[in-house]
């Protein structure tokens, strides 16, 4: 076998697991964010409404948990 065979082989091998790792490495991240936004939620549930109506509330929570979830994508 080539010298250069066993290399090309060994670079696809290393391609193969870095293109795993960066998978396994997305899950974790998302699996992370998915927790802190469970816990937020928890948080949000166990305080009382704060604006003049249940709507307006879960608008503005809404809208912090978005800003929330786009950082953390982004990061």
């Amino acid at each position: 076998m080539h010298p250069y065979t066993l290399i090309l082989a060994a670079l696809e091998l290393l391609k193969k697991e870095n293109d795993e790792l960066k998978r396994q490495i997305e899950i974790m991240k998302l699996q992370n964010i998915l927790a802190a936004v469970a816990n937020l939620i928890d948080e949000w549930l166990s305080r009382l409404y704060q604006g003049e109506d249940e709507r307006q509330d879960i608008e503005i929570f809404a809208k912090e948990i978005s800003k929330y979830i786009h950082s953390q994508l982004k990061a």
